[in-house]
C-alpha cells in the first residue's frame, strides 16, 4: 500500500474514532517511520495520516482541463484546475496530488462505478504541488500538475485508468482535511491493435416546454419566444455548440414559428390554408408587424446557412409524443394526421428528411412498427431510433447502431451511456470530467470486441438537451483526435443498417428487451433519457373534438376567423408534443387559454334583454343583438323559443350580420294565441351550433284582441257611414246648383 493510499484512507475516518487513532498513533509511529524511505516528508506524511481527520470533505476541487485527453507515448499530462475551501475554518498547507490507479478499469460497468462512486483502488501518486501556505474559508486556488510520460505505464495497447486528483491540508488543531474528483485517463500504445468504431451524432432542435409560446401575440408570447429561440436560449447554445460538427439535426418546424395544421381529432373541423409564421393578433386588435417573426425568420436563416455541413431530419409538425400515442386507441388517427402535414422545412431551411420515427422512449414491438408504417404512409417509414437497450436478446456486447427489427424495419439504436454522458455537458464546471468519461467508456465499449470491424455507435441526445457551447466544442475535438472513434453521419449508419439480414426472433421476446447491454448506474437526478409519463391519456385525447369544435364555430362568425383558427388549432396540437412529459401543467394552461379565448368572444356577442307588448293576432315583434367585437361578425344564428304556447314564432330568422362594436334590430313574424306574459327564450349559435353570449330572455306582454272588439269597431264604423249620409242629405241646393240660377252681371 503506498503512501497515498494510506493518507487518503485515514483522511475518510470518522471523527468517532478519533481516540482509537491517537492510541494507534503511540503504537505506530515507529515501525512505520522505520519501514518507510528515511526522508522526511515521507516521515511526516506517515504521522500527519494518523492523525483524527474530518468525516467531510470542505474542499471541493475542480479540474478545467486534461492536456492531452489521451495519454500517448512520451507526451505529459497536463491537467489544471481549482480548489474551494467551502469548510469555516483556514486549510493550511494546501497540497494538490495527481494518482493513477494500478489496475485499468476493464468493463464499461468499472468505468460507470469509478465515476459514480467513491470507491477506490490502489492509486500511485504521480504528481503534486503546493497551494501555498494557508487556504482561507471561502477562498479559490488554482493548481497546474504535470504527470511526466514516463509515470503512466500499462502492458495493453489501450487501456482506461482511473485518475484521482485530490487537495489536501491541515487545519490549526492538526485535523487533516481533504478533497477530490474521480476522473479517467484514456492511454494508448504506439502500436495498434484494435478496429476503430464508428460514431455519429444525433441532436434534437425543439422547443421547450412553454406554454406562453402558443396563443395570441402580446408581451408575454414575445417574451417566451425570445427565451426559447433568442440569443442566449438553450436552443441557441445548443446551435452554437454543435453547428460546426458533423452531426444530424433532427428539426422540430415549430421552433420556426405556428402553422396550421390538419384537424387532429375532428374530421368535422375547418381545415385552413397554411399562413404566415406570424402568430395572429386577437380579433379585432390592429395588426402589427409581430416580432415573433422576426426571431423564427433569422431561425431559418441561421440554419438554412449551417445545413450543408449537417444531416437534417425533419420531426413530425411540435413533434408528437409517438411513444404515448402508440399505447392509446385514439392515438391512432391522431399520428396518421399529424405525421401526414407536409413538410415545411425544405422551403425554409433546406432538404430534410421526414420518413424516420423517433419514439422518446419504449421498445417498438411489431404492432408498434405495423402503426408506425401506416401513420408514416405518406412519405414511407425508412427507419425508427431506439435505445439499444431497448432492442431484443442484448445479452452480451453492446448492440451497434445499425440494426434491424424482426419485421424488417432498419433500426438506428443509440448509446444510453455515452448518450447519458453527453447530456451532463451543460456544466462548464463539470465539462473537462464530462469528457473524460466519454472518452474513457468509449474505449471500454471498444474493448468488448476491439478486432471486430463495422461496429457503430449512435449518440442521441434527449429532447431537453442544453450543452454549454464550450463543452460540446472540447467534445467534438476531443472525440476528432481519438483514433479508436472514426466519424460517420446518420446516413451511413442507415445504409448499413439496410444491409443486415433479418434477425432471428428469440422465443417468448415478443420483439422487446430483456435485459440492458450497459448496467451503468442510473443517476440520482432525472434521467433526461427516460423523461416521465406523458400526460396524453385516453380522457385528454376525447376533449380534443369539442375544444376543435368550438375554435372552428367561434372562427366561423370572425371577421378575421383564420387568424383565430390558426391560433388556437395550432395551440391544441402542440398538446400532442414531446415536450410536455413531465409538464402536465403546460397541457392545463394551454387548454385555459384556448376556452378563455372563446369564452371571450362568445361573451361579446348577446341578445340585448328587452320588454314587449304585443297587441295583435299577427305581426312583426323585434329583438336587439349586440357586437361589442371589434370586428365585424357574420352568419350568427338567433333561435327564439316561447316557453309557452301562447305565441308562435314563424319563421325563425336568418343568419345574422352585424357590424364591429354595432347592434342590429331584427324583425319577427310572431302569432299571438292567447293573453298573458311569456317569456321567450333567445339563443346565439355559431353555423356548427357553438353556443355564443348568455341565454338571454325576451319577456313579451301579449294580449291579443277579442271577438266583441271587431262587433264594436264594426258598429262605429256604421254609425260614422250613417252620420255622413244624414248630413249630405240635409245639406241644401246651392244657387249654383238650380237651373234658374242666373250669372251675376258685372255691376252685381
Amino acid at each position: 500500500m503506498t503512501r497515498r493510499k494510506t493518507l487518503k484512507q485515514v483522511c475518510r475516518l470518522n471523527n468517532s474514532a478519533t481516540v482509537l487513532a491517537i492510541s494507534l498513533l503511540s503504537l505506530s509511529v515507529l515501525p512505520i517511520s522505520t519501514v518507510l524511505p528515511a526522508s522526511a516528508s515521507t516521515v511526516v506524511t506517515a504521522v500527519r495520516a494518523l492523525t483524527p481527520v474530518s468525516a467531510t470533505q470542505p474542499l471541493t476541487v475542480t479540474v478545467s482541463t486534461i492536456t492531452p485527453t489521451v495519454a500517448v507515448t512520451r507526451s505529459p499530462i497536463k491537467i489544471s484546475g481549482t480548489v474551494r475551501n467551502s469548510g469555516q475554518v483556514p486549510i493550511a498547507s494546501p497540497v494538490a496530488h495527481a494518482l493513477i490507479g494500478q489496475a485499468p478499469l476493464t468493463s464499461r460497468q468499472a468505468v460507470s462505478t469509478w465515476a459514480t462512486t467513491t470507491a477506490d483502488q490502489p492509486m500511485e501518486e504521480v504528481a503534486s504541488t503546493p497551494l501555498g501556505k494557508t487556504l482561507g474559508p471561502g477562498a479559490v486556488a488554482a493548481f497546474r500538475l504535470t504527470i511526466a510520460a514516463d509515470a503512466v505505464n500499462h502492458p495493453e495497447s489501450f487501456a482506461v485508468l482511473p485518475l484521482r486528483v485530490e487537495v489536501s491540508g491541515t487545519t490549526s488543531t492538526g485535523t487533516q482535511q481533504s478533497g477530490d474528483v474521480h476522473t479517467f485517463l484514456p492511454t494508448l500504445a504506439s502500436i495498434k491493435a484494435f478496429v476503430p468504431l464508428s460514431i455519429a451524432w444525433l441532436v434534437p432542435l425543439t422547443l421547450d416546454p412553454d406554454p406562453a409560446l402558443h396563443g395570441t401575440a402580446g408581451a408575454a408570447r414575445t417574451t417566451a419566444w425570445a427565451k426559447a429561440i433568442g440569443p442566449g436560449s438553450r436552443l441557441d447554445r445548443l446551435i452554437q455548440g454543435t453547428e460546426k460538427a458533423q452531426v444530424t439535426w433532427a428539426i422540430d418546424p415549430a421552433i420556426l414559428g405556428p402553422e396550421v395544421t390538419p384537424s387532429v381529432v375532428n374530421a368535422s373541423a375547418a381545415q385552413s390554408p397554411t399562413p404566415s409564421p406570424s402568430q395572429p393578433p386577437t380579433p379585432g386588435s390592429s395588426v402589427i408587424a409581430d416580432p415573433v417573426t422576426v426571431m423564427t425568420t433569422a431561425l431559418a436563416a441561421r440554419l438554412k446557412a449551417a445545413a450543408p455541413q449537417h444531416t437534417l431530419w425533419s420531426l413530425p409538425y411540435a413533434d408528437p409524443d409517438l411513444a404515448a400515442l402508440l399505447q392509446l386507441p385514439a392515438g391512432n388517427q391522431i399520428l396518421n394526421t399529424t405525421i401526414s402535414h407536409p413538410a415545411t422545412l425544405k422551403a425554409a431551411v433546406g432538404p430534410a428528411r421526414a420518413d424516420i420515427a423517433w419514439p422518446v422512449t419504449g421498445a417498438l414491438t411489431p404492432q408498434n412498427q405495423a402503426v408506425l408504417r401506416r401513420a408514416f404512409a405518406s412519405t414511407g417509414l425508412s427507419a425508427a431510433v431506439t435505445s439499444a437497450s431497448n432492442l431484443p436478446g442484448t445479452n452480451g456486447p453492446t448492440a451497434d447502431a445499425s440494426n434491424r427489427s424482426s419485421t424488417g424495419l432498419p433500426l438506428l439504436a443509440y448509446d444510453e451511456s455515452l448518450s447519458r454522458t453527453v447530456a451532463q455537458t451543460s456544466s462548464k464546471a463539470t465539462g473537462a470530467i464530462t469528457i473524460q468519461r466519454f472518452l474513457a467508456d468509449s474505449m471500454a465499449l471498444l474493448g468488448e470486441r476491439p478486432g471486430t470491424g463495422n461496429r457503430s455507435v449512435l449518440v442521441a441526445e434527449p429532447r431537453t438537451f442544453a450543452g454549454d457551447p464550450l463543452v460540446l466544442r472540447s467534445l467534438f475535438a476531443a472525440v476528432a483526435k481519438a483514433p479508436w472513434l472514426t466519424p460517420a453521419t446518420t446516413g451511413q449508419l442507415l445504409a448499413a443498417s439496410n444491409k443486415l439480414a433479418l434477425p432471428v426472433p428469440r422465443s417468448g421476446t415478443n420483439g422487446t428487451a430483456t435485459t440492458s447491454p450497459v448496467p451503468a448506474a442510473r443517476p440520482t437526478a432525472p434521467d433526461p433519457l427516460n423523461p416521465g409519463t406523458s400526460p396524453l391519456t385516453s380522457d385528454q385525447l376525447a376533449t380534443f373534438p369539442g375544444t376543435l369544435s368550438g375554435i372552428a364555430g367561434i372562427a366561423s362568425i370572425l371577421g378575421d376567423g383564420q387568424l383565430f383558427t390558426d391560433t388556437w388549432t395550432d395551440a391544441q396540437v402542440q398538446k400532442l408534443s414531446t415536450r410536455w412529459r413531465d409538464h402536465p401543467e403546460g397541457l392545463a394552461a394551454i387548454d385555459a387559454s384556448t376556452a378563455a379565448a372563446i369564452d371571450y368572444v362568445s361573451r361579446h356577442v348577446r341578445v340585448a334583454h328587452s320588454s314587449v307588448n304585443f297587441f295583435a293576432d299577427r305581426g312583426v315583434m323585434q329583438v336587439t343583438v349586440v357586437n361589442d367585437l371589434a370586428v365585424p361578425i357574420h352568419d350568427v344564428h338567433l333561435t327564439l323559443t316561447p316557453a309557452q304556447p301562447r305565441l308562435r314564432i314563424e319563421p325563425q330568422p336568418g343568419p345574422l350580420q352585424i357590424g364591429a362594436q354595432s347592434r342590429t334590430t331584427v324583425p319577427l313574424h310572431v302569432t299571438s294565441i292567447a293573453a298573458g306574459l311569456v317569456n321567450v327564450d333567445a339563443v346565439l349559435t355559431t353555423q356548427n351550433g357553438t353556443p355564443l353570449g348568455q341565454d338571454a330572455t325576451v319577456s313579451v306582454h301579449v294580449q291579443p284582441p277579442a271577438a266583441w272588439i271587431y262587433w264594436v269597431l264594426g258598429g262605429l264604423a256604421g254609425i260614422v257611414l250613417l252620420l255622413g249620409t244624414q248630413r249630405s242629405l240635409r245639406r241644401g241646393s246651392t244657387r249654383a246648383s238650380r237651373p234658374d240660377a242666373q250669372e251675376p252681371g258685372p255691376n252685381d
